[in-house]
């Protein structure tokens, strides 16, 4: 047959068929993958009982050894897997290297995604040897040069071909680039990349697809079908919403409906007594029965438990409503239908221009107990939003760290460990540090004079919860607490002035404290009248991102 001719598979998968339709040679094997064109031949892995190899066009193998399995040919090696492991061979069925591997992915670009004994994955050049040092929790293969890898924090990023990082942003999902662009998912869904690891446009979707000459199609989280163009602008639609707006505005308008469901399952320690029947339940708790099932029903209704026979236990979602748990959300649950709630009646006349004096962090520095609670709280949410980028910071080591206004110590603990050789200080109002167990510890007022010098403080979501003029004097702080060259480091919820997204936090963050969330363009005015400047921002894969500020040029 003609060189050109790309045999087929048989229906039956047994044996392969020429150009006419017919059987390409006599024998017949158990199992057959596709042809691979390989200098001037064609060659194909087969399957015949406990051995696998490859054949040429005459149906003949090409070489004598025997494999357990074995792949096609790509970039003129294939892989194959023996009793030892997984490989790569050349024509002559010789193995490429010496080490076996427990996977071993086909060659594209002259590049093989391997995975070690350990689960860890890397790439190999066409010599066997591993192209970098670094070792991931997934990689997949290059395409033009850039590849997909998976770190162990779940997080993923590109790289190029020498395994340096294209570009210093991280996702929950991500592809290789198609066009220039690549698919990625945020906290906030799925868009599209640049090279620079920055969004095109500031949506997020429910899924996209690849663009194809310009255009791609999309589904918005309304259930709405879209095709979009480079710039993010809707060229058409494809389907319209499927939600029912009316049922949504109802289920807005009665929001509290469940805040006051889980508030009254966490303040009755429900969840410390599950698993139980509604018989104990309503004992411990001093419930009456008929009502205290009802809640039960409630509580089902929103999947925080389940009935298995005659026992309520916790869902995996109501688990966090237990006080054991490591990310208790028992302590949130009470706030967010006590305090917090109620200071959310006075929005209307807020928003109306009138001031109310609320200074929540003096109100809870006061009493003791709620100290304990409002901080468990926001260790909760400390340990669920910065564990997983706590790696992402840009933190040298030996560095003196400052974490401040950082509660109890999680966000301090969490560098502490992964930066073993930088100091990390954690400061706060001394009822709070008082409740810590972290081991470095100094009392620290935001307004006051703060003790030390430090090449790296941390403002984890601190500025968010005050005014500008506030906002401006912790900053003139911090920067009095900087050593020659130390940075300033926010994590920040950034609002973008073409989207919506983070208006609801700050709308409790004025009712609740006062504060409020800003765009970048915000944190560069604040800096400016601190004598900061913006030195960079990265975006992370959770709410908030990275601001980092050096002193001004004019400021020294």
């Amino acid at each position: 047959m003609s060189y050109q001719e790309k045999p087929t598979i048989s229906e039956c998968g047994r044996f392969h068929l020429d150009a006419y339709g017919g059987p390409l040679y006599e024998g017949r094997f158990d199992e057959v993958l596709a042809y691979h064109k390989v200098g001037r031949r064609w060659i194909a892995p087969v399957q015949k009982g406990l051995e696998a190899f490859h054949i040429d066009t005459s149906g003949c193998p090409i070489y004598q050894h025997r494999f357990q399995r074995c792949f096609g040919f790509y970039n003129d090696l294939a892989a194959v897997i023996d009793q030892r492991g997984w490989y790569h061979i050349d024509q002559s069925g010789n193995a490429l290297y010496p080490e076996r591997y427990e996977f071993a992915g086909n060659y594209q670009e002259e590049v093989a995604v391997v995975m070690d004994s350990d689960g860890q994955y890397f790439h190999l050049n066409s010599s066997g040897k591993a192209i970098y040092n670094t070792r991931w929790r997934y990689c997949g293969d290059f395409r033009d040069g850039i590849a997909v890898v998976q770190a162990d924090n779940g997080l993923s990023t590109h790289i190029r071909a020498d395994g340096a990082l294209l570009h210093n942003s991280w996702f929950f999902d991500l592809d290789v680039f198609h066009k220039g662009y690549a698919r990625a998912k945020t906290c906030k869904g799925w868009c599209h990349v640049d090279k620079q690891g920055k969004a095109i446009y500031p949506e997020r979707y429910v899924s996209v697809e690849p663009f194809y000459n310009g255009f791609a199609r999309c589904e918005n989280h309304d259930g709405a079908l879209l095709i979009i163009d480079e710039s993010g602008c809707v060229n058409r639609q494809l389907r319209g919403p499927t939600a029912d707006k009316f049922s949504e505005l109802s289920a807005d308008m009665v929001g509290y409906w469940k805040t006051y469901t889980i508030y009254t399952g966490a303040k009755l320690g429900i969840f410390d007594k599950l698993p139980g029947t509604i018989e104990t339940l309503s004992s411990f708790c001093s419930c009456d029965f008929e009502r205290l099932s009802r809640l039960m029903r409630g509580l089902d209704e929103l999947g925080l438990v389940r009935l298995e026979g005659d026992r309520y236990i916790a869902t995996r979602k109501g688990s966090f409503l237990c006080s054991n748990h490591e990310k208790t959300l028992v302590d949130a649950a009470i706030e967010y239908g006590e305090d917090l709630l109620k200071r959310w009646e006075y929005l209307p006349e807020l928003i109306q221009g009138n001031q109310r004096e609320s200074d929540i962090f003096s109100a809870v520095a006061s009493d003791s107990l709620r100290v304990a609670s409002h901080h468990r709280m926001l260790a909760s949410y400390a340990l669920h939003d910065y564990k997983e980028i706590v790696p992402l910071l840009p933190i040298r080591g030996e560095s003196v760290v400052l974490d401040a206004a950082g509660g109890t110590g999680t966000l301090a603990t969490l560098l502490q460990n992964y930066f073993p050789n930088t100091s990390v200080y954690l400061g706060d109002l001394k009822p709070v540090v008082a409740k810590s167990q972290y081991p470095d510890k100094l009392e620290l007022d935001l307004f006051g004079e703060w003790p030390g010098s430090y090449d790296v403080v941390i403002l984890a979501r601190v500025l968010h919860d005050w005014a500008d003029s506030d906002a401006i004097k912790i900053l003139r702080n911090a920067r009095q607490s900087l050593a020659s060259g130390g940075e300033i480091h926010l994590l920040e919820l950034l609002l973008d002035q073409n989207s919506s997204s983070g208006a609801l936090c700050d709308l409790h963050l004025l009712a609740a404290t006062g504060g409020q969330e800003r765009t970048i363009e915000g944190f560069e005015i604040l800096a400016r009248q601190a004598g900061l400047q913006v030195k960079q921002v990265n975006d992370l894969p959770s709410l908030v991102s990275l601001v980092i500020l050096e002193r001004s040029e004019n400021n020294g």
